[in-house]
């Protein structure tokens, strides 16, 4: 009997307990909602975007993003800067749409906390990007219209317009700040021994490099002669040869002087004093020139 009269208890009491919850319609009111908002002390993802009450806050035109522009091409970036919501949690995305000319780069660069996926929407472009040091090795495609590829994360990446057309393409990033770092740029940034140091350069040869960059999107450079700048070639300005010491090098007027006639005897020691010199200073030039060459082939 006292059991069941505890059991009559426990049910009268739900009862009076469930009178006093909201009904189902009253739960979801938009008065309820409003508290819940203004009471809770976490952020919902719904509760950020009600911060955008207005439909165009969810999209912006491409035209009206101010572009980067250089004869060599166009490139309009799209993230936090022009469309807020791009760092909303549940978008966390940003965009670039790029055009460039034949034959012109985008500066190899990384992005530090993104992966990028590039669809391809006209011409031909070769594609790369570079593995880290543990597993060095340059991976490399040529990329045709209506194509996609990827760059992972944090990985040194770039393309080159290798149609006669001009390329187009859009890359898609998985965060809404994924930064940019040109590696050519940022280098130069570094202070002069360190430049000097990475390029095993004399620190005047990679300040002149440095001081002559030119802007992104890039022209080609050829292999010899000329360097290429945003605006055509470089009107006087050429590839620098090294310049003979006067000092261990003999002038033309020395190797076209005509020769005292003397006995055999005297003129073998004179020619090996003055030959002897000679020969090493050359081939030591040669190897400086041609060592300057290759390299300056595979940038």
């Amino acid at each position: 009997m006292a059991t069941t009269r505890a059991a009559v208890h426990v049910v009268a009491a739900l009862v009076a307990a469930a009178s006093l919850l909201p009904s189902r319609a009253d739960a979801i009111s938009p008065a309820n909602l409003a508290a819940l908002r203004a009471d809770s002390q976490f952020t919902t993802e719904e509760n950020l975007r009600a911060n955008f009450d207005d439909p165009a806050d969810f999209s912006v035109r491409i035209a009206d993003i101010t572009p980067t522009t250089t004869p060599q091409g166009t490139i309009v970036s799209g993230g936090l800067e022009n469309l807020a919501v791009f760092g909303l949690s549940s978008v966390d995305s940003a965009f670039t749409r790029f055009t460039l000319q034949p034959g012109a780069h985008n500066l190899a660069h990384t992005h530090p906390t993104a992966s990028e996926t590039l669809f391809s929407i006209s011409g031909t472009m070769d594609v790369f990007f570079v593995e880290a040091n543990e597993t060095p090795r340059l991976v490399e495609s040529v990329l045709e219209a209506e194509s996609v590829t990827v760059f992972p994360e944090g990985l040194i990446h770039g393309e080159r317009c290798i149609s006669d057309e001009p390329c187009e393409f859009i890359s898609f990033f998985n965060t809404g700040d994924p930064g940019v770092v040109t590696v050519s740029e940022r280098f130069c940034d570094l202070n002069p021994e360190a430049r000097a140091a990475g390029l095993f350069l004399p620190q005047d040869q990679v300040n002149a490099i440095c001081d002559g960059l030119g802007d992104n999107p890039a022209p080609n450079q050829p292999e010899q002669g000329e360097r290429v700048l945003n605006d055509g070639p470089a009107e006087g300005v050429q590839v620098e040869t090294p310049t003979p010491d006067p000092e261990v090098t003999p002038t033309p007027a020395e190797d076209e002087a005509t020769p005292t006639p003397a006995p055999l005897s005297n003129n073998r020691p004179n020619n090996r004093r003055r030959g002897g010199p000679r020969r090493r200073n050359n081939r030591g030039r040669s190897r400086g020139s041609n060592f300057r060459r290759r390299r300056g082939g595979r940038n």
